[in-house]
């Protein structure tokens, strides 16, 4: 969870002040340039530990975006409320922090961040933009033009712009722009040699990571390094060692190794808004949250509507242990409910150093299939400080019913209307992974007034698993299409000219979806 003010946690709370948002794009060498609520009127963001991506319509009705290019700028989405706290004046000779808030001596109704930590060494005030987004130097520190006086905001992970398309019809001018997260970059980013390590090399999982990242991994070289945070860790990300059960590939990517290496432990991933890659070992139990959403209940975060799926944990039985070859060490966990009703094993090899180290690996393994498995979602006024992995808590008076588990879904949505509705401040978050259908039944099932609304995104997931299925149909169909291919050779030997597998298709009126 991101750190909020006293003040900004009460408006979102108490839906006391309007709601905020803007997109801050920059590049090296690049003018940095911002647009708010103003600009933007719809906004649709999902993070994932797979990867954030977002959906930003900019409103281009007087031409102004027409000639720009932000191809790869990186982009930073914020939201907030003006809940018109005041801000301290400029201080000459004053050291400030990163995220540092101040306005000018004389008070021109804008506010400044911090963006690079400095000491100001002159006495004469720097001359403060007003365009949003746009920073200015000042000695060693710098700041960028955050808003209007009284404006709140809290920042996500950077991202990093890759599709914009100009729009224009009856329906007016706009400019949609498509930013993708750290972890789809590093997606991108794949292997450009092989390597191996040998059965007596000494890196642990961290610093395996940790070269991956910071691109000293030689596969990786020459591409883009990030700093790796860590926050909260197991026993395991820095002690134990892959050694030659850790290879690379050709063309495999950055993400995919990462994700490899964390499965031998505890820990998760999440981006932060300062642009690193951080590390936790996520809390999973107890009663200290980092939310709590109840329903109706002034004075605390609100919900709009919860869906409630149990899911079936699969694997729910792992073992790891030495490779025959190799020792003698092993170790086993299951996930008991769901190994009670059906056992599903999984058996993993490595090179290990005590039935101890076996042991915890096959627990951190089960405890990742277990967060896995969805126990819910929630449509909530947007919280602005809700981060993936936060240890959340739902409690439905309604239905007496309370919902516990670890944040893997979010999706914030902003969308101002034409017709004097109020503009659409919500967010769905999903305990585990997200499935297509009970994302469809929680948006179907209304908003805060109570009708439905599904994004492109959203439908484009659910229209994925409507393939799947589709195509389980249709090889269904080819299957009997081929036994009734057999019967018709049996009863009319060698007459293929009145048979054909596409009249069968044709005939059951089930194309195939491409």
């Amino acid at each position: 969870m991101r750190t909020l003010s006293n003040t900004l946690q009460t408006a979102q709370k108490e839906l006391s002040a309007s709601p905020i948002w803007k997109v801050v794009l920059s590049r090296t060498s690049q003018t940095t340039i911002g647009y708010d609520q103003a600009r933007i009127t719809k906004i649709t963001h999902t993070e994932t530990p797979e990867g954030d991506t977002a959906e930003a319509h900019l409103d281009n009705s007087d031409g102004v975006l027409t000639s720009l290019d932000f191809e790869h700028y990186q982009a930073v989405i914020s939201y907030g409320y003006n809940t018109g706290i005041s801000r301290s004046a400029w201080v000459a000779g004053s050291t400030y922090a990163i995220d540092a808030m101040v306005r000018p001596v004389t008070a021109n109704g804008y506010q400044y961040r911090c963006a690079v930590a400095g000491t100001v060494a002159g006495t004469t005030e720097p001359t403060w933009p007003t365009d949003l987004g746009v920073r200015v130097a000042d000695s060693s520190v710098t700041w960028e033009m955050d808003g209007n006086a009284g404006e709140e905001y809290s920042r996500t992970s950077p991202l990093r712009q890759r599709v914009q398309e100009l729009h224009s019809g009856r329906g007016g001018m706009k400019v949609i722009l498509r930013p993708e997260g750290i972890f789809n970059q590093l997606k991108e980013d794949k292997a450009k040699a092989e390597t191996t390590l040998t059965s007596a090399d000494t890196s642990t999982v961290q610093s395996l990571i940790n070269a991956i990242a910071g691109t000293t991994l030689a596969p990786y070289g020459g591409y883009t390094a990030y700093t790796t945070t860590y926050d909260s860790t197991d026993s395991l990300i820095g002690s134990f060692k892959p050694a030659d059960y850790f290879s690379v590939k050709l063309n495999e990517s950055r993400y995919d190794k990462i994700k490899e290496l964390l499965a031998y432990t505890g820990c998760k991933i999440r981006p932060e808004a300062d642009g690193a890659i951080h590390f936790q070992d996520p809390v999973t139990s107890g009663t200290a949250y980092n939310y709590e959403y109840k329903w109706n209940v002034q004075g605390d975060h609100l919900f709009w509507n919860k869906s409630i799926r149990l899911r079936f944990v699969e694997p729910n039985e792992v073992i790891v242990k030495s490779h025959p070859d190799q020792g003698s060490y092993a170790g086993t966990t299951t996930s008991g409910t769901s190994y009670a009703l059906a056992p599903k094993t999984e058996t993993i090899y490595g090179r290990l150093t005590s039935d101890a180290e076996a042991g915890s690996i096959a627990s951190a393994r089960i405890e990742q299939y277990e967060l896995n498995a969805e126990k819910g979602s929630v449509i909530v006024p947007m919280n602005v400080g809700q981060e993936l992995w936060d240890y959340v808590k739902i409690t439905d008076a309604l239905s007496g019913d309370t919902r516990i588990g670890n944040i893997q879904f979010i999706q914030r949505e902003v969308e101002v209307f034409r017709d004097g509705r109020p503009p659409t401040w919500r967010m769905i978050c999903s305990f585990g992974k997200l499935s297509s259908l009970s994302l469809s039944s929680l948006l179907l099932a209304g908003g805060s007034s109570g009708e439905a609304r599904i994004t492109f995104e959203q439908l484009q997931r659910i229209v994925d698993a409507i393939y799947v299925e589709l195509n389980k149909l249709w090889d269904g169909v080819d299957v009997n299409a081929n036994n009734l291919k057999t019967l018709w050779d049996y009863l009319i030997p060698g007459d293929d000219v009145h048979f054909n597998k596409l009249n069968v298709h044709e005939k059951l009126m089930i194309p195939k979806w491409e």
